[in-house]
C-alpha cells in the first residue's frame, strides 16, 4: 500500500518539528511519504521542513492560496495513489498512528481516529475548552459526520471522485465535515480507529476559545449552503439561534458560580452568535441582486 501523510502548515515553524519527530517514531508502519504544504507562511515553515532530518521521504509543496482546504487539496494532489492520511502541523501523532490507520482502511471506507487533549494542554486550558482527557466516537442516525480533519485517512481515489475538499469553507467548523458528508452520500463509510490517536493542541485562553466557537457557529451555517452540508439533518434558523441565546441569558446565573460554568456559557453564546452572523450574511447574499 502506498501511504502519504499530508500536513497543512501555516506559520508552524515552532511546532512542525515536533510533529515530524512524532512521525519518525512510528511503530510497525510500512514505509510512508510525508508532504508538508506551506500555506503562505511568513516564518520560514518551508525551510524548517526541508532541513528536518527525517527517517522517511519528505517533500514540501507551496500553496499560496490561504485556507486549510486549499492546503489539503494541494497536498493530496501531490500524493501518489493509495492511502492519504491527514494530520496538523501543531499536533503530535502517537507511535501506532500510521500502522493503525493502514490496518483499518478498506475499500469504500475512510478512517478516523481519536484525539488526546491531555498531553499538549494544561488543565486550565482543558477546563476553558471543556475538553475531556480524550475524544469519543458515537455513530449517529441519521448520519452526521464527526471526523477530525487532523486525524483521518482516505483513498486518494475517493478524494478525486468527490472533487476534493470544498475551498468555499476553509476554517474552524465544517471544513472537513462537508467533504465526508459527500463521501457518505457517495457510498463510502467511516471506520472508527480508536488506536489511531493524535495529541491535539488547544489554543490557550478564554478569548481564543470564544473566538473559535464564534467562527464555528458562523461556518456551520456556511457549510449548510454547500453540497455536503445540505445533507445534514435539521436546519440552522434565526429563530433557533435567538431562542438559544435567550435561554442562555435566562440561565446565566447558574453558570456564573464556577470557572468551568462561565467558560461553557461563553462558548455557547459565542457559537450561537456566530450562527446568527452566518444566517444574516446568508440572507444578505440572497437579497443581493444578480449582476446582469
Amino acid at each position: 500500500m502506498n501511504i502519504t501523510v499530508v500536513i497543512p502548515a501555516l506559520n508552524a515553524a515552532g511546532t512542525l518539528p515536533a510533529q515530524l519527530a512524532a512521525l519518525g517514531r512510528q511503530i510497525g508502519a510500512a514505509a510512508f511519504h510525508v508532504v508538508v504544504v506551506d500555506n503562505g507562511s511568513s516564518d520560514g515553515t518551508a525551510g524548517v521542513a526541508e532541513r528536518f532530518a527525517a527517517p522517511f521521504s519528505l517533500s514540501v509543496v507551496h500553496e499560496p492560496v490561504r485556507g486549510i482546504n486549499s492546503a489539503r487539496n494541494a497536498g493530496v494532489a501531490a500524493a501518489g495513489e493509495g492511502l492519504v492520511l491527514l494530520c496538523d502541523a501543531d499536533d503530535e501523532v502517537h507511535p501506532q498512528w500510521v500502522a493503525a490507520m493502514a490496518a483499518a482502511i478498506a475499500p469504500f471506507t475512510w478512517v478516523g481516529g481519536r484525539l488526546d487533549y491531555e498531553a499538549l494542554n494544561s488543565p486550565a486550558t482543558r477546563q476553558v475548552w471543556g475538553a475531556a482527557t480524550t475524544s469519543t466516537y458515537k455513530e449517529r442516525t441519521p448520519f452526521v459526520d464527526t471526523t477530525y480533519g487532523c486525524n483521518c485517512g482516505f483513498w486518494r481515489s475517493m478524494w478525486s471522485q468527490l472533487g476534493g475538499f470544498d475551498t468555499n469553507i476553509s476554517g474552524t467548523g465544517g471544513d472537513e465535515t462537508e467533504f465526508f458528508m459527500r463521501a457518505h452520500a457517495a457510498g463510502y463509510r467511516r471506520t472508527d480507529v480508536p488506536d489511531a490517536v493524535v495529541s491535539y493542541r488547544l489554543r490557550p485562553g478564554r478569548r481564543a476559545m470564544v473566538r473559535q466557537r464564534y467562527r464555528q457557529g458562523r461556518n456551520q451555517v456556511l457549510m449548510r449552503q454547500l453540497p455536503g452540508g445540505a445533507l445534514l439533518p435539521g436546519a440552522e434558523t434565526v429563530r433557533g439561534a435567538l431562542r438559544a441565546l435567550a435561554k442562555l441569558i435566562l440561565v446565566s446565573p447558574m453558570y456564573a458560580v464556577s470557572r468551568r460554568g462561565r467558560s461553557a456559557w461563553a462558548a455557547a453564546v459565542a457559537r450561537n452568535a456566530g450562527k446568527l452572523a452566518g444566517l444574516w450574511n446568508a440572507r444578505r447574499s440572497r437579497a443581493r441582486p444578480t449582476p446582469v
